[in-house]
């Protein structure tokens, strides 16, 4: 984790100090914080993306206002929800069909059951053993399988058994996602690809 803080993205890069405040909340074992920030890392790097690829490479000039140079992608991209999000990065071929699928499922898993709370998805008919005693009639235990989602006390404490086991694995996936992605936007801009290059070469022979 440490390794991953202290890397460098090229086109991505100001996402790096997400990245590096998820490392901090998963070295703290700050999972659930971490898992929701994660989710946002998400959804803002496939519009990164798509915003960066519609843009053919394009960079700021003295010809117009630096606000207005990626406008256009911004509009078309910032207000829509993440499923839409992958359909066009699928279409547009930046992930294939088979990785729309995983993250889609990473959103059905992760993203929509944490950013909105909703234990029913996220625990689904997961259900546990439970022990109730009676005031009345002390001496009698009786088991009783209970649905999680559906128990208040319960369902927070399993979120944190939930976060505690899936956090770190979720979140490297996802940075090996937004990896895969800045290597793949590298290529609309040949310039920093080169220089990218360059550095690499110097790093080997040092």
């Amino acid at each position: 984790l440490v390794c991953i803080k202290n890397s460098k993205l090229h086109v991505l890069s100001h996402l790096q100090s997400i990245i590096a405040e998820i490392c901090d909340c998963l070295i703290l074992n700050c999972n659930q914080a971490a898992i929701t920030l994660t989710n946002h890392l998400f959804e803002n790097v496939i519009k990164q993306v798509l915003i960066l690829w519609d843009s053919k490479g394009r960079c700021f000039s003295n010809e117009q206002l630096m606000e207005n140079t990626f406008k256009e992608e911004i509009n078309k991209y910032d207000d829509k929800d993440l499923e839409p999000n992958l359909n066009q990065c699928r279409n547009k071929k930046i992930i294939t069909k088979e990785e729309c699928k995983r993250l889609k499922d990473l959103k059905n898993k992760f993203r929509i059951p944490f950013s909105h709370a909703s234990y029913t998805k996220l625990f689904a008919d997961v259900k546990m053993p439970i022990w109730k005693v009676s005031l009345s009639k002390p001496n009698e235990v009786k088991e009783e399988m209970v649905n999680i989602s559906m128990i208040p006390l319960l369902n927070t404490l399993a979120q944190v058994k939930f976060a505690n086991t899936n956090a770190a694995r979720y979140f490297l996936e996802i940075y090996a996602l937004i990896n895969d992605l800045d290597k793949k936007l590298l290529d609309l801009y040949p310039e920093t690809k080169l220089f990218v290059k360059c550095q690499q070469i110097n790093q080997r022979i040092l």
